[in-house]
């Protein structure tokens, strides 16, 4: 059975790659490539496991297809950060100016699902 906290995650993992699906349609945001189903990856710029505050950030994640997503972001993690960089620069700097942990109140969690809903309609 899921705990409160438990299913806030789960809902804000999905309402985070739906606001992202949205906003980047079906392209690849690094070969440019029309992409859907399987092959359509939403992938973290800084990784989850390296600062949860930006988890559900739609800033801090981006449309890949399946091979520049494995193949080429998680295998060139070096050429991938300066390729967002320099495609994204505002973005890049407000990631970099917000790293760190965070460890959300149920409350917060809550506030994060009304944002992120408030950005799919």
């Amino acid at each position: 059975m899921r705990t409160p906290r438990k299913r806030l995650i789960v809902k804000l993992d999905k309402l985070s790659k739906d606001v992202v699906r949205q906003r980047d349609g079906n392209i690849c945001q690094h070969c440019g490539k029309w992409i859907e189903g399987s092959n359509r990856h939403v992938s973290h710029v800084i990784p989850v496991s390296g600062g949860h505050k930006l988890r559900w950030d739609p800033l801090n994640m981006k449309i890949l297809c399946y091979h520049c997503h494995i193949n080429w972001w998680h295998k060139h993690p070096m050429a991938a950060a300066e390729w967002f960089a320099n495609k994204y620069p505002d973005r890049w700097k407000y990631l970099k100016d917000s790293q760190g942990t965070q460890k959300f109140t149920l409350t917060e969690l809550e506030e994060l699902v009304l944002s992120l809903q408030a950005q799919l309609q």
